[in-house]
């Protein structure tokens, strides 16, 4: 009896553990472009961002795993080459403007404001994307308003510190009431 209540609880806590994803890395053999998490007010997609970055979005997780947002919006017409390290697997991408727009509701990061050019998402002819494993290689040849994707990683699970005190503090009480049983 003692030993499935407390599999249950340690279940039960482990359940309830939260995604703490971190921040993806990029190698970028273009030179002077740089890689770095986006956090402006302005709008992504518009052609307004106009910078020599590639940047990321942290998003939210979802029933295809946990989303980022990545693209390359420079001042005039240019090419990006690089490849861009996840801490799990990638398991999809979505490249078309349909497949963005129609995601942003679902997985967007709060505080920011997703555009809705019509040219967002990659142009077949010019940009190519893979990926094996968490590593994401690309190659873009990106125009105004740049280049634009949606990566999704596995989930994995992480205990918050919240998670391990509740959890210490059922054993506690099991063990105190094992104790109290043996005196009896």
């Amino acid at each position: 009896m003692k030993t499935r209540f407390v599999i249950a609880f340690a279940a039960l806590c482990l359940g309830t553990a939260s995604v703490q994803a971190a921040d993806p890395t990029a190698v970028i053999t273009t030179a002077g472009v740089t890689f770095e998490e986006y956090s402006s007010a302005t709008p992504v997609g518009q052609g307004l961002v106009d910078t020599s970055k590639l940047f990321f979005i942290d998003e939210r997780t979802g029933a295809l795993g946990k989303a980022w947002y990545i693209f390359f919006d420079p001042q005039g017409p240019g090419d990006l080459v690089a490849t861009i390290t996840f801490e799990s697997a990638i398991t999809g991408v979505f490249i078309t403007k349909a497949d963005l727009d129609g995601s942003n509701a679902t997985y967007g990061a709060a505080g920011i404001n997703y555009g809705t050019s019509t040219l967002i998402g990659l142009e077949a002819r010019t940009d190519a994307i893979s990926w094996v494993g968490n590593v994401l290689t690309i190659n873009w040849k990106a125009i105004d308003p740049g280049d634009h994707i949606r990566v999704f990683t596995q989930v994995t699970q992480v205990p918050e510190p919240e998670t391990y005190a509740l959890m210490m503090a059922g054993l506690v009480a099991v063990g105190f009431i094992a104790r109290r049983r043996r005196r009896s």
